[in-house]
């Protein structure tokens, strides 16, 4: 067998082995302009959360886990940044909110971008 013949299928054999790249498994990140933003990370476990501008306006991240809770994280109005992690389980679903007033029960105080599962 010709030398280029035995590379090729080494290369064949250890992309079948390491199986196929999800796109769940990069980072999730979205944010309202300059306003703030989020990631969430590769093992869907930590969060980062970060207002950046000092104004009236807070950022959020609401997540539900893998085991049915919902968690609300949230930074500002001042600029800075906040992590939180998952220990039991990982983060299934994730949305970005904004405003004066980022708690669910604000109500028109805090605007949303689409939720997205993972």
């Amino acid at each position: 067998m010709p030398r280029w013949a035995l590379i090729a299928t080494g290369m064949l054999a250890a992309l079948l082995v390491a199986g196929p790249v999800r796109a769940s498994e990069r980072s999730w990140n979205d944010g309202y302009g300059r306003l703030g933003d989020v990631e969430i990370s590769t093992n869907r476990k930590d969060v980062a959360l970060c207002d950046r501008l000092d104004d009236e306006n807070k950022v959020a991240v609401e997540y539900q886990t893998a085991i049915g809770r919902t968690i609300l994280l949230q930074a500002g109005p001042k600029r800075g940044c906040v992590l939180d992690s998952v220990f039991f389980g990982s983060i299934k679903r994730a949305t970005f909110c904004y405003g004066p007033d980022v708690d669910p029960e604000g109500g028109s105080l805090r605007w949303c971008n689409p939720a997205r599962s993972f």
